[in-house]
C-alpha cells in the first residue's frame, strides 16, 4: 500500500496501511524513526533540541500526524510519502490524487541546488536524479554517484599499523619480546615490529563496499549496472558487514573532503538494517526533510545568485546580536542571553534590508482591503514579526520582508501589503511577500516568476 499525504494532516488509524494499525506496529513504527531521528545530522541541523522524534506525532487511537518533514516512509513493506503543503493548488485543499512522487522529486532536485542548509554537495548527476522512481530510488542513486565519482578522481588510502617479525627492524621495534620471547626461542634473527602500511584495504573502504552490496537487491538494473563497476574497484577490499557505529569511528582528513558526504550517507544506508529492519527485503527506508529549512536555504541560496548579479550583497543567517545583552546574577556578568537571528539580511546600494522567510500558509493578499487587513492581522503569527523588528530597531534598519510560500498553479500578485511600526528611532516599514516556491512542468517560467518578485523587492530593473 502507498499512502499520500500532505505535512500537517492527521491520518485516522482505519486509514493506514493494515501493518501499521496495532499498537505493537506504531510502537516499531516510532522505534524505526527515533534511530533516524538520532541520525538526522548527517543531511542537516534543524535546529530541533528535542531528543524525542518530531517526524511523525503518534495520537493513541485516533491514528497519526505528520509535521513539517517531507520524504518517504517504508516501513513493513508499506509507503507513507509527505508532499509539502504548498503542492495543494489552494488552501482548502487537501486531495493528493493528481501528485506523484516525480513532481516531489523534480522539487526537491531544484530546492537542493539552491539550498545551502542541508548537507547536499550535488555533482553532475541531475539527469540520473530525474529519471528515479521513487525517493529511495533517488537516494541510492545519488549515493552511487558520489562513490564512482570518487573512486575515479581519488582513490582513498589510509595507514594502517600492521605488526609482524621481520629479519631487519622497521618502525616499531618491540625490545622485551625480543628478549623475553625470540632469544630463548632461538629466534634472535627475528624482530616484532609494528609498522604503518598505506592500505587500500582501510575501514572506510569496507563500509562502502558493505554498503553497496547492501543497496544491490533494492535499486534498479541501471544501478546495478554502476554498483558492478564500483565493486569491481574496491576487490582488493575486504567485504564484512558494517555498522553506523563503524561510520562514526573513521576520522577523514582535509584531502578526502569528498568522501564525507559518501561516509554520512554510508551511515544512514546501515541505519536501515538495523534492528531486524533489512534492507535486503526492502521492508524499510526513511528520508524526511525540514520543509521550513528547504523553503529558507533554496530562497536564501537562490536570492544569493540573483542579488549578486546586481552588485548586491546577500548574508544568511546572522546571529550577532541577543535580546538581553547580559545577564546580572550576585553582581557577576554572565553573559548575553536569547539569541536575535534573520534569515537573510540584504546591502544594495548603500541600504539594508532585513528578510525572514516564513513556511506558513497565508492566504492571497488580492481582495478587498478588509480581507487583506484580516489576512495579515491573523493568519502570521505574532512572533513572526516582533524579533525582526526588534532587531531592525536596534540595527536602524526601515525595510523588513517576511517571505511567505506560495500554493502550486498560483501567478505572481501585483502588489503587497505593507505595516508601518513606528518607534523612538523612527518608523519601520514590514513588507509581506509571498513568493514561488513550487516548480511546475515549465521550471524556467518558475524560476522567471520568483526572480522578477525579488528584484522587485529592491526596486530592481532587470538585465536585458
Amino acid at each position: 500500500m502507498i499512502l499520500n499525504q500532505y505535512e500537517n494532516t492527521i491520518i485516522k488509524n482505519n486509514k493506514l496501511p493494515a501493518s501499521w494499525q496495532s499498537q505493537k506496529d506504531l510502537d516499531e513504527l516510532s522505534d524505526f524513526l527515533q534511530q533516524n531521528w538520532e541520525q538526522r545530522s548527517v543531511f542537516y541541523d534543524d535546529g530541533e533540541i528535542t531528543s524525542k522524534q518530531q517526524f511523525l506525532s503518534f495520537i493513541g487511537q485516533k491514528g497519526i500526524k505528520t509535521q513539517n518533514y517531507i520524504g518517504t516512509i517504508v516501513f513493513n513493506g508499506e509507503q507513507l510519502n509527505i508532499y509539502p503543503k504548498m503542492f495543494r493548488t489552494d488552501i482548502d485543499d487537501h486531495e493528493t490524487d493528481d501528485l506523484d512522487q516525480k513532481h516531489l522529486m523534480n522539487n526537491l532536485i531544484r530546492w537542493l541546488e539552491h539550498c545551502n542548509k542541508v548537507e547536499y554537495p550535488f555533482i553532475s548527476i541531475s539527469s540520473e536524479l530525474n529519471d528515479s522512481e521513487d525517493l529511495k530510488e533517488f537516494f541510492i542513486t545519488l549515493y552511487i554517484g558520489y562513490v564512482r565519482s570518487a573512486l575515479e578522481r581519488n582513490l582513498y588510502y589510509q595507514y594502517v599499523d600492521e605488526t609482524n617479525d621481520c629479519r631487519s627492524i622497521k618502525g616499531r621495534f618491540d625490545i622485551k619480546d625480543y628478549i623475553t620471547r625470540k632469544i630463548p626461542s632461538g629466534e634472535g634473527n627475528l624482530f616484532q615490529c609494528t609498522y604503518s602500511k598505506f592500505e587500500f584495504d582501510n575501514q572506510l573502504n569496507k563500509i562502502i563496499k558493505f554498503t553497496c552490496k547492501q543497496i544491490f537487491n533494492i535499486t534498479s538494473k541501471k544501478n546495478q549496472k554502476t554498483l558492478r563497476r564500483i565493486l569491481t574497484k574496491l576487490d582488493e577490499v575486504t567485504l564484512e558487514p558494517c555498522t553506523p557505529a563503524d561510520c562514526s569511528k573513521v576520522r577523514l582528513g582535509s584531502m578526502h573532503k569528498n568522501y564525507r558526504i559518501i561516509l554520512s550517507m554510508s551511515k544512514m544506508f546501515l541505519l536501515n538494517q538495523l534492528s531486524g529492519y533489512t534492507m535486503d527485503t526492502n521492508e524499510s527506508f526513511c528520508f524526511l526533510f525540514p520543509t521550513e529549512l528547504l523553503f529558507e536555504g533554496f530562497i536564501g541560496g537562490f536570492m544569493q545568485d540573483v542579488i549578486g548579479e546586481y552588485g548586491g550583497k546577500v548574508r544568511l543567517q546572522q546571529s550577532d546580536m541577543h535580546l538581553i545583552e547580559d545577564i546580572i546574577y550576585n553582581g557577576e556578568s554572565l553573559g548575553a542571553a536569547f539569541t536575535m537571528r534573520h534569515d537573510i539580511l540584504v546591502e544594495m546600494e548603500g541600504k539594508i534590508f532585513i528578510l525572514d522567510t516564513k513556511y506558513k500558509q497565508v492566504s492571497r493578499f488580492e481582495g478587498n482591503p478588509d480581507e487583506v487587513l484580516k489576512i495579515v492581522s491573523e493568519e502570521p503569527k505574532q512572533t513572526d514579526i516582533y524579533q525582526v523588528c526588534e532587531y531592525a530597531r536596534k540595527q536602524n534598519i526601515t525595510e523588513v520582508y517576511l517571505l511567505y510560500p506560495m500554493f502550486r498553479y498560483e501567478e505572481n500578485e501585483p502588489t503587497f501589503p505593507m505595516g508601518k511600526s513606528k518607534g523612538d528611532n523612527g518608523t519601520i516599514n514590514i513588507h509581506f511577500i509571498r513568493l514561488p516556491f513550487v516548480f511546475e512542468e515549465d521550471e524556467d517560467r518558475t524560476k522567471e516568476m520568483l526572480k522578477k518578485v525579488i528584484l522587485n523587492i529592491f526596486n530592481i530593473e532587470e538585465k536585458e
